[in-house]
């Protein structure tokens, strides 16, 4: 079920709840959603365009607007109406306590407690227990533990078949049920079935050249955005990691940049440049930030990350760059130009944050420069295709 009410804070936004994550990639389609992390839900301005586009997203069914909303939109509505519209919305609650229901059930429960324990980070958590949610109402009536291997193997032949998941996809469902298995029930589970492998396509990331990083830094007309954008190409951070950044975590007397709990919970220190620091102090000048670097417009939390990403393809589709390059394209750009003007790998590998040495190594076969070296045998050929034959 979906709740929207007014803020109290702040009547031209709207709050936006549910537990269903899944429900995440619908509020995606409303302009300029947020998401509030000191409220703990999505944040929309409150309009009736978007009441009315949350009813046709989430179905009209499955939401449940405020008795303000209703009387802010509809003034003419009676008490009776109102009454009849509150008292169908809580048998509809009724009917979709299933998501909230679901974070009860004992194995989800026993699930989270023991990763929180393990210090696993929120976005693993919530991935393994929304695939066990899932499999635990796929399989019912019968119990996860009954659960057999041509049954398992015929769970992810649907998954990949009929819900079209990708490789990495399938091998989080693997790996959740692999968790449950081994940690929850204490088995091993190879004593009941070997997990089976998903291979993954290995595709290699896109880069942009040097002129191209230049030419998208010129078009990027927003200071806010090109600062990103620039901060990111120079240091090779994550999205993520750029937008969680602390004003004190930049320490321009030893010229590096602290990330706190990157990838994988890791501490690590990048290299901040003279350049760039030029231009985060005129960026510190026009918006004074107070907590984080970049904050949002409408209060002082981290900007949202799919802000960063609209306006990267807004300025790529400016460019006219015909390359599916998207903001993180900088951090590939960022180690493969590394590589190309002879740094070690080892450092590279230091200053992304990788912690397998064969994730940096992939930016060796994308690099150019050695690819330049190399003369093809068809070269020493010693004919010429364009002599007309006789």
């Amino acid at each position: 079920m979906i709740n929207i009410y007014i803020d109290k804070k702040d009547s031209d936004l709207l709050l936006v709840q549910f537990s269903d994550i899944s429900s995440n990639v619908i509020i995606t389609q409303i302009p300029n959603r947020r998401w509030s992390r000191s409220r703990g839900c999505w944040v929309v301005e409150n309009t009736r365009h978007n009441v009315v586009l949350i009813g046709k997203l989430f179905g009209k069914e499955n939401c449940n607007f405020s008795k303000e909303i209703i009387l802010k939109y509809k003034p003419t509505i009676s008490i009776d109406e109102i009454n009849q519209y509150l008292s169908k919305a809580k048998k509809n609650l009724k009917k979709h306590t299933i998501f909230r229901e679901d974070y009860k059930h004992p194995i989800i429960l026993a699930l989270t407690q023991s990763m929180q324990i393990r210090n696993y980070s929120y976005k693993t958590i919530g991935n393994y227990r929304s695939q066990l949610i899932k499999m635990i109402h796929y399989f019912s009536p019968k119990e996860l533990n009954e659960i057999t291997k041509t049954a398992f193997e015929a769970y992810l032949a649907y998954l990949a078949n009929k819900e079209k998941l990708s490789g990495s996809s399938l091998n989080v469902v693997i790996n959740a049920f692999k968790y449950y298995q081994e940690t929850i029930l204490g088995r091993q589970s190879k004593e009941l079935f070997t997990m089976p492998k998903i291979i993954q396509s290995k595709q290699l990331p896109e880069v942009l050249s040097v002129q191209e990083v230049e030419f998208i830094l010129q078009k990027t007309e927003n200071l806010k955005y090109k600062t990103i954008f620039s901060l990111i190409y120079s240091t090779g951070l994550r999205l993520s990691e750029t937008s969680n950044l602390k004003i004190s975590h930049i320490h321009r007397h030893n010229k590096t940049i602290f990330i706190k709990n990157g990838k994988g919970k890791k501490d690590r220190y990048v290299v901040l440049s003279d350049k760039i620091l030029e231009i985060l102090r005129e960026y510190y000048k026009k918006y004074r930030p107070k907590e984080y670097l970049f904050e949002n417009d409408f209060d002082y939390e981290p900007i949202n990350n799919r802000s960063i990403q609209r306006e990267f393809v807004r300025v790529i589709n400016k460019c006219r760059i015909n390359k599916r390059a998207t903001v993180h394209t900088l951090r590939h750009s960022f180690a493969t130009h590394l590589l190309e003007a002879g740094v070690d790998i080892r450092y590279i590998q230091e200053l992304l944050g990788h912690s397998d040495i064969n994730t940096t190594m992939r930016y060796t076969h994308v690099s150019n420069k050695a690819l330049k070296n190399v003369t093809s045998p068809f070269d020493k050929l010693n004919f010429n295709l364009s002599k007309k034959r006789s």
